[in-house]
């Protein structure tokens, strides 16, 4: 029976901080460069279809916009905002 021996076990989590971290940042940047996303209730386009379903109103969510501020950069104004209120 073979044994199996552990000459590089930091590897696969090393391999998977990392990945996480560059994950990170490319979300990170699609934040900055795209603050908003499309609200997933109306798809995009700002209306949906009354109950009686013949008639149009504005998308509750997104209040009629059809997008919506993504976490990440809601995260970054949060962020932006107390450490211009806390000062230097």
């Amino acid at each position: 029976m073979a044994t199996m021996t552990a000459t590089a076990s930091g590897l696969p989590t090393t391999q998977l901080v990392l990945t996480g971290l560059v994950l990170l940042a490319v979300y990170a940047t699609a934040c900055v460069i795209w603050p908003f996303s499309a609200c997933g209730r109306c798809g995009g386009s700002g209306k949906r279809r009354s109950p009686s379903g013949r008639n149009w109103r504005r998308c509750r969510r997104c209040g009629g916009r059809g997008s919506k501020i993504r976490l990440g950069r809601r995260l970054w104004n949060a962020a932006a905002t107390s450490s211009h209120r806390d000062g230097p």
